[in-house]
């Protein structure tokens, strides 16, 4: 016979408590019409230039057709699919939005400010948004991501606080786990939390992304150490200097963001690879929504590899062998981390 529970009901360690839960919400679909009206902007542009959607939709999973410059990038919509994804679950009040959206919310104030940047010091970038037709809605587009970005940070980090209990009172009772014989009313120091250690699945998915960090990292000062550096957009002797500025400045070569994504992504695993190894809980949801964005782009370039049926001509040179293999490799590492950390309990 199954004896009744009494006491206060389980909660699920998979949600938010209820104080913080209201948040969630706002936030979540805050963040998510956010999401919904970049595409719709982006879409907007692409039919308004008279550009094929089928073309368009194929250069989402295809790199061998390239995207349009009002299309973005493929980080861009990655970017915007994970708001949407990760909004709605943080409409489901689930403790793992709250990672992902600070994550996110990082990559939208940084983009913000890329766009803000560029708008103080180049006159000439003024002049062609103020001549071009939605120039102005433009810039405010761009200054609402930026609130809405720090509001999603600072409204995320405080859900993630817990109470701080004091460790000295005074009690009019002996406390109960007090030395035998104990005074009424004396102080009462509460012993200190033991630090949580780093569960194994954090610390595996924190390896996993350092080692791919390390791996788009050594790519990005292969580029950077060329004769001459490739910059999209500007002129070939850019060097490393127009290469950087290009990452914080959208007026210096083209408002597409390609350089800034190239160094956010060979970052962005090294931070949370570190967060995650330091066991903070907010570590899980930002390690899942980079996983799955850096998935989808290492899915991107492998498709191309294997879409023309000689992916053996890569391996006639050393340097198309290592593009592959690390591929291969960044790929799995994407796909460890995921696993891992959707094996593991929410904190």
């Amino acid at each position: 016979m199954t004896m009744p529970q009494y006491g206060a009901p389980q909660q699920d360690l998979y949600r938010t408590d209820d104080a913080p839960s209201g948040v969630y919400l706002r936030i979540g679909v805050t963040v998510g019409l956010y999401a919904v009206a970049a595409a719709g902007w982006i879409g907007y542009e692409v039919d308004s230039r008279g550009a094929d959607g089928g073309d368009f939709f194929t250069a989402l999973y295809d790199p061998r057709i390239p995207f349009i410059p009002y299309a973005q990038t493929p980080q861009d919509w990655a970017l915007i699919t994970a708001a949407l994804v990760f909004g709605g679950i943080a409409v489901a009040r689930r403790r793992v939005a709250r990672g992902a959206l600070m994550f996110l919310a990082v990559m939208l104030i940084a983009l913000s400010l890329r766009e803000l940047v560029g708008l103080a010091v180049s006159s000439d970038y003024r002049a062609v948004l103020e001549r071009s037709e939605y120039g102005q809605l433009l810039i405010g587009f761009r200054m609402l991501g930026l609130l809405v970005g720090a509001a999603t940070l600072i409204a995320m980090t405080r859900a993630g606080r817990r109470p701080v209990i004091p460790r000295s009172y005074a009690s009019p009772h002996a406390p109960y786990d007090a030395p035998y014989g104990a005074q009424y009313g004396t102080p009462y120091n509460a012993p200190r939390p033991m630090p949580t250690p780093v569960r194994p699945q954090f610390a595996a998915a924190g390896i996993c992304l350092l080692l791919s960090g390390a791996v788009t990292t050594a790519w990005v000062i292969y580029r950077l150490t060329r004769d001459q550096v490739f910059l999209v957009g500007g002129s070939p002797d850019a060097g490393v200097g127009g290469f950087f500025r290009d990452v914080v400045d959208a007026s210096y070569s083209t408002s597409i963001p390609y350089s800034f994504h190239t160094v956010a992504f060979a970052l962005a695993p090294l931070l949370v690879g570190a967060v995650l190894l330091a066991g903070r809980p907010a570590g899980r949801g930002a390690g899942l929504a980079l996983a799955f964005v850096l998935l989808y782009l290492d899915g991107r370039g492998l498709y191309s590899y294997v879409a023309d049926g000689a992916i053996e001509q890569y391996f006639d040179s050393t340097l198309g062998t290592l593009v592959v293999l690390s591929t291969i490799c960044t790929a799995v590492l994407s796909l460890v981390t995921i696993a891992v950390l959707l094996s593991a309990e929410e904190a």
